[in-house]
């Protein structure tokens, strides 16, 4: 039996992962269909288009999601293809899809600190919310490499709030607030979860005002 020429074999497998790269992105193309428009954009996925206040922190990097797809048919990075389609799926609500895909991403990538906070949040989303010991380590391991992570700062206000701690809990919202500015996603999140804190701390929503605005 006559075997294939060695350069057949490789153009038939590079096609090969062409037509799947393409199959899955056509796949979550058509999910985005149904739940594009009432979708929020997770914070892994946001890029933030104003000028932050404090000149200690940079934009975070956003995780490559929806919008990146076409990436996908000609990454060449190992963990590329596994961040863009975990991006993309973590973008359209669907976390607990998202997981083992990001974990794939950074077993190319392990010192990615984008992928281990996309990873954070991708369980909290999936949990509803809950910080588990699981996500606070992804958390804490951005931490360790840039404190300024807004992010991971964030979800770490969330787990303090969780387990009793309104008050540092708040402090960091709050700091993260005078931060972003007017950037309306990250003010929608932060006045999701600033309101709890500060009605277990004794402070009334004026005051929160006012201490969110103050130094900015």
């Amino acid at each position: 039996m006559r075997k294939a020429p060695a350069n057949q074999t490789q153009y038939s497998r590079g096609w090969l992962k062409l037509c799947i790269a393409s199959s899955a992105a056509g796949a979550v193309v058509g999910i985005a269909a149904a739940v594009w428009l009432t979708h929020q954009s997770p914070l892994t996925t946001h890029h933030i288009t104003v000028p932050l206040n404090s000149a200690a922190t940079t934009s975070p990097m956003p995780l490559e999601g929806l919008l990146d797809l076409p990436k996908l048919l000609a990454a060449e990075h190992a963990s590329q293809p596994w961040a863009i389609m975990g991006g993309a799926l973590l973008q359209l609500g669907f976390p607990r899809f998202s997981i083992p895909v990001l974990e794939r991403a950074i077993e190319s990538d392990p010192d990615n600190s984008v992928l281990h906070v996309a990873l954070g949040e991708a369980l909290a989303l999936a949990d509803g919310g809950m910080i588990s010991d699981r996500a606070k380590s992804e958390f804490e391991f951005a931490l360790r490499g840039d404190p300024n992570d807004l992010i991971a700062r964030f979800y770490i206000g969330q787990w303090l709030l969780q387990n009793g701690k309104a008050k540092p809990a708040l402090v960091k919202w709050v700091g993260l607030m005078r931060t972003v500015g007017n950037d309306q996603t990250w003010n929608d999140r932060l006045w999701t979860v600033m309101p709890r804190a500060a009605e277990e701390v004794g402070i009334s929503q004026l005051t929160l005002q006012a201490l969110c605005t103050s130094g900015m």
